[in-house]
């Protein structure tokens, strides 16, 4: 917490966030020698340019590798030896390790640069359009409950930080707040966001009114208020302002960032360096043919569990291709110059005998020239409009089936509510999977799962799954008997060999298997030692939030 309290009284004195986050031609910043608070907010460039740094080099550390290391390694999408995040499959996670620190680091930067912003820029302007200074708050409100979702669904109950003057002379003594108290904090912040931020602009790359309503839907799903979650997901519904993208592979092309279906994502450049583009495809890729940039270094396999999942779901053939390669894929969008790409039929990486495709996007060639070493240009979504479609359907359920705060709706609850059915089928169809005429819970969550697999979002699904219990202590009562149960059976093992010898013969391979259990202490992360170390209150009980 230390290096937060320092990092955003910084910004109290002087608007660094541009000098922290901003580089390049994407990024225009005043000249550092002349920013400060008094001079800074007086034009009108000055206030749009305010919250570009807010969408990019801060999510770095999160979505570098923490971010699927939590999501998909945790949640049993993916397998890694890699010995930096290998311990988030089993949930063992030390709070020494670096990447847990960058889970705690990223976020609450992104909430140092949005409290410089929200703390810093007058009300009104002179000479400024009223729409743009409020537009301009909106985005920073926004981005800091987005920050805060990530850290309470990782960390539980974590410190509210709204204005870093009020800790400057204890900062090595703030406490963390419950976690009802952080999702009352998200919810305000995601409201006035709501309220103030610009309509119809999401096609920018910022986040708009519709934004904070997509994002309202999904924290009220998290907190199973259902009446709620229902009509702020309609509201972005009917309001026409997003929809689906008709060709699901093309949402994680490059050429189709900021496209109908994109909510609110992180946006990266190439020409940056790193810290500045998107590195999943570094870590991911099978092979440096793919990449054209000497990485791609196959760090992640898909279990057998999630090549189940989608073998199972006859016919998702859209969404697998899309997300996952197998033996004999082809991507005509991959290595272009040379015809496309085929994935070895002795391709495995990390023996589960397929690789990642989704967020691989190709060489240089392949991207118009925004894609280097270590750094594509291709957005990471934070949420996109299918989400908000079986937000919508999962909310219609939850109140057929009557569940309370608390309790889990049953897998086996189902309804043919035609709203409910409408909005399923409208994601299904598009990836040409067969209209149902009514669904379960278990058949919704495995929509989600193949829908936003890779994506780092299946682990939150799991751990909400047993409903809404925040704590109000320093021992969390959360119980997850229904996430244990389905993790429990979930395949995290590997392949013995390849799928295919190299002429083509079946292998045959045998599984070793592995199937884990966690407990209910797993379903959080440990606060990271150097944060903990500088101020014990960080593992202490928390303490309740005074709102004003």
């Amino acid at each position: 917490m230390k290096r937060h309290i320092k990092f955003i009284t910084g910004m109290a004195a002087v608007a660094s966030l541009f000098a922290a986050s901003c580089k390049k031609s994407f990024f225009n910043r005043p000249p550092e020698s002349q920013v400060t608070v008094g001079n800074f907010y007086q034009t009108v460039s000055q206030v749009q340019a305010s919250t570009y740094g807010l969408y990019g080099s801060p999510w770095f550390g999160w979505n570098n590798k923490v971010g699927w290391a939590i999501t998909e390694l945790s949640g049993g999408n993916g397998f890694t030896y890699s010995s930096d995040v290998n311990a988030f499959i089993t949930w063992s996670v030390p709070n020494t390790n670096p990447e847990i620190l960058a889970g705690w680091d990223s976020p609450f930067t992104v909430v140092a640069q949005c409290n410089g912003l929200i703390n810093n820029m007058p009300s009104t302007i002179s000479g400024v359009p009223q729409a743009m200074v409020n537009n301009a708050l909106g985005e920073a409100h926004l981005l800091r409950g987005v920050a805060y979702f990530y850290l309470v669904r990782v960390f539980g109950n974590v410190p509210i930080v709204a204005n870093p003057l009020n800790d400057i002379s204890d900062f090595q003594t703030v406490p963390t707040n419950p976690i009802s108290d952080v999702y009352k904090f998200i919810v305000q912040d995601l409201q006035f966001a709501e309220a103030n931020c610009s309509i119809g602009t999401a096609s920018t790359g910022h986040g708009d009114s519709g934004s904070a309503s997509a994002m309202l839907a999904k924290v009220y799903l998290y907190m199973q208020d259902y009446p709620d979650a229902q009509k702020e997901a309609e509201k972005v519904i009917n309001s026409g302002e997003f929809s689906l993208l008709p060709n699901y592979e093309n949402l994680f092309q490059t050429a189709f960032n900021n496209n109908k279906e994109s909510i609110l994502a992180m946006q990266w450049i190439s020409n940056g360096g790193y810290d500045f583009g998107n590195s999943i495809q570094a870590s991911w890729a099978y092979n440096s043919t793919i990449t054209g940039t000497g990485d791609g270094y196959a760090v992640f396999g898909p279990t057998i569990d999630l090549q189940n999942a989608f073998v199972a779901e006859g016919g998702d053939t859209t969404r697998r291709h899309s997300t996952i390669m197998v033996p004999g894929s082809y991507y005509p969008d991959l290595d272009a110059a040379s015809g496309g790409y085929t994935f070895p039929l002795t391709g495995s990486a990390q023996n589960e005998n397929a690789a990642a495709k989704k967020y691989v996007v190709g060489t240089p060639a392949d991207n118009g020239g925004k894609s280097a070493a270590q750094a594509s240009g291709n957005n990471t979504y934070i949420e996109r409009y299918s989400d908000v479609l079986l937000i919508d359907a999962e909310a219609i359920l939850g109140q057929a089936a009557g569940v309370k705060a608390g309790t889990g709706i049953p897998l086996t609850a189902s309804t043919s509510n035609a709203e409910a059915v409408s909005v399923l089928n409208q994601v299904r169809t598009r990836v040409g999977v067969p209209p149902v005429t009514s669904f379960t819970y278990q058949q919704l969550l495995l929509e989600r799962r193949l829908e936003f697999a890779l994506e780092q979002d299946y682990w939150f699904d799991l751990c909400r799954l047993d409903g809404y219990q925040p704590s109000g202590s320093a021992t969390f009562p959360t119980h997850h008997p229904i996430a244990e149960a389905i993790i429990s059976q979930q395949e995290r093992g590997t392949y013995s060999t390849t799928a295919y010898s190299s002429n083509g013969t079946p292998n045959n391979p045998v599984i070793y298997s592995n199937k884990l259990t966690p407990t209910d202490a797993n379903f959080f992360f440990p606060v990271p030692v150097s944060e903990s170390a500088t101020d014990p209150n960080l593992v202490a009980a928390p303490v309740p939030y005074a709102f004003k």
